[in-house]
């Protein structure tokens, strides 16, 4: 099969909810010598991730990032994933981790997963004047970016899966290419802001073309992950260009097995359509403001899924009565 074909074969991408398959989690590895212990974060202060946390709901984790000195940014799927009540807030700072119970939650008035998959906590404390408060990405978005992920869920290699469990105090990192950016991933009729990126192996191409960035940085998500920043590196600093909130096969019929060859992508977070939604929602505290993010060129396998109106987003009533 060709490269345009199989590029072509992406219209019948499947799309499956980060946070819905719970016994799943992984912020993945490249092949070995990489592991998931080599993706961890330190649990320092100054840790330029020391403002990336873990959200604890009912015993499950998910991530978010500090966008106010009382405000997280998280997907919208993780929002509704239970009361604020049953909500908290860890960050990992040092052996000690800080913890804050949520005070409430705001989600985007639009959302419908996988679209507007935007919410907002509100921390009943705010967090350490040390911590990072990341503002928006304020850049043009486009195809190429060089995204920086960080996520709480668990680990394996690329080659293999999913081998470690998620963990509230293990944070890892790494890195992926933004390979589109896209209005609609199924035929509901709805828009928003997506990005996606495709999981390289250690050498070549993936699935949406561009080489690899390499076999100790390149990453994609999964469950646990959900509601985690993908971060640009702007003018030496880290933005907020997305939060990170599904993954897909890359063909139709397969699974998602979080090895090579799996796409990733999420919600535009600083795109202008959210800007006036998060300044209200941080009580007009947010760390960043929103830029005009562009109107970059889709890639042409894009653009024919688009214009095929056959990309779907399978059974979405089946796999939203399994969220936890």
């Amino acid at each position: 099969m060709t490269r345009a074909r199989y590029r072509l074969s992406l219209c019948a991408l499947y799309i499956a909810a980060l946070a819905w398959t719970a016994d799943v989690n992984a912020l993945m590895a490249g092949v070995a010598p990489d592991s998931p212990a080599a993706r961890a974060d330190p649990n320092l202060a100054t840790s330029e991730f020391a403002g990336v946390g873990a959200i604890v709901i009912g015993g499950n984790t998910y991530s978010g990032v500090v966008i106010a000195p009382q405000y997280v940014l998280t997907a919208g799927h993780v929002g509704a994933a239970g009361a604020a009540s049953a909500m908290s807030f860890v960050l990992n700072l040092s052996a000690s981790p800080w913890t804050s119970r949520v005070e409430s939650v705001s989600i985007y008035p639009t959302y419908s997963f996988p679209y507007d998959d935007l919410a907002v906590l509100k921390l009943s404390t705010p967090v350490p004047v040390t911590v990072p408060v990341y503002p928006l990405f304020t850049g043009t978005a486009a195809t190429g970016l060089q995204l920086v992920l960080a996520g709480y869920g668990g680990s394996g290699n690329g080659d293999v899966g999913v081998t470690v469990g998620s963990n509230s105090a293990v944070k890892r990192t790494g890195g992926n290419i933004i390979d589109a950016l896209q209005a609609a991933i199924d035929s509901s009729g709805l828009q928003s802001r997506f990005f996606v990126y495709d999981f390289d192996g250690p050498t070549g191409t993936g699935p949406a073309g561009g080489a690899t960035i390499g076999n100790s940085v390149e990453t994609l998500v999964a469950p646990g992950d959900s509601g985690g920043p993908s971060f640009v590196r702007y003018a030496g600093h880290l933005q907020v260009f997305g939060i990170n909130t599904f993954v897909s096969p890359a063909v139709s019929g397969g699974t998602n097995d979080y090895k090579f060859g799996m796409l990733g992508g999420g919600i535009v977070a600083s795109d202008p359509r959210f800007s006036t939604w998060l300044q209200g929602a941080t009580n007009g505290t947010l760390g960043g403001n929103s830029s005009d993010s562009g109107n970059a060129p889709v890639p042409a396998w894009a653009l024919a899924i688009l214009a095929s109106g056959l990309l779907i987003f399978s059974n979405r009533r089946r796999v939203a009565d399994r969220a936890p």
